[in-house]
């Protein structure tokens, strides 16, 4: 989310992910480096940025690799947005807002369709508000929502996805008894949830797969995928020493 850039899952938890073992079972970029200063500095992050982007999309899918990141937007910080005109319109209430993988939500028993998950694949960007808002409430968050995702597609883009092209988006509403650990801020019910894949992904998701820590970072891990997929980068992410940590060792 540009706009948002720029002003700024306790009964079920992640298979192998946050489980008996603890947050040390769950793995999410820790750090990279680039010696470049400036432009070369610049063009060195986008390029890594790019190359982290395809190096998800070939392990997309994979058991035990997610896509996982959890915002709280507040009221009063909501409606200052609105007060400035950089939205018309905005949750009355604030916004708990979270982007995950369809495996993430699989293997936390959420059941979401086979229509859906192929709408997501294609590049459909789909949000699923719960049950628990009232009518004029996720009409305001879908307005709120769509002016979001298609905020700043006109202009250019490192990673072009299927949805910056297509730019199609759905609403489905859902109810689901258990909760969703975030890492960053313990479990949370009832959130707005991007179905996130790297099909209907825009700019702010692409580009923020290569984020670092627990909060701020993307991509999270089980021990497995970790040990598989972690230790093997692509040349130019071994290049800029891209690593990853347990969740537990990390920053919130």
């Amino acid at each position: 989310m540009r706009k948002l850039a720029a002003l700024i899952v306790s009964a079920l938890l992640l298979a192998g992910c946050g489980g008996a073992a603890g947050d040390a079972d769950c793995y999410a970029i820790d750090h990279f480096y680039i010696a470049e200063e400036g432009d070369a500095f610049r063009e060195a992050f986008d390029s890594l940025t790019v190359a982290t982007y395809e190096w998800y999309r070939s392990v997309e899918g994979e058991e035990g690799v997610y896509i996982l990141h959890y915002d709280h937007y507040s009221a009063e910080l909501m409606h200052g947005w609105q007060e400035d005109g950089i939205y018309g319109t905005v949750p009355e209430n604030g916004l708990s807002y979270l982007v995950v993988s369809p495996n993430y939500l699989d293997d936390n028993g959420f059941e979401l369709s086979a229509e859906d998950r192929e709408l997501a694949e294609a590049g459909v960007r789909l949000y699923l508000l719960p049950d628990s808002l009232d009518e004029d409430e996720a009409a305001r968050t879908e307005a709120f929502l769509t002016d979001d995702a298609l905020d700043g597609l006109d202009g250019d883009s490192l990673i072009d996805t299927e949805f910056t092209h297509d730019q199609r988006i759905e609403f489905r509403r859902y109810s689901f008894d258990g909760e969703f650990e975030t890492f960053s801020a313990g479990t949370v019910a009832d959130p707005v949830i991007l179905v996130a894949t790297c099909a209907n992904m825009k700019f702010f998701e692409s580009e923020s797969l290569i984020a670092t820590g627990v909060a701020d970072g993307y991509i999270k891990l089980t021990r497995e995928a970790y040990e598989r997929y972690a230790h093997d980068l692509p040349p130019e992410m071994a290049e800029r020493r891209v690593t990853f940590a347990g969740v537990g060792a990390m920053d919130r």
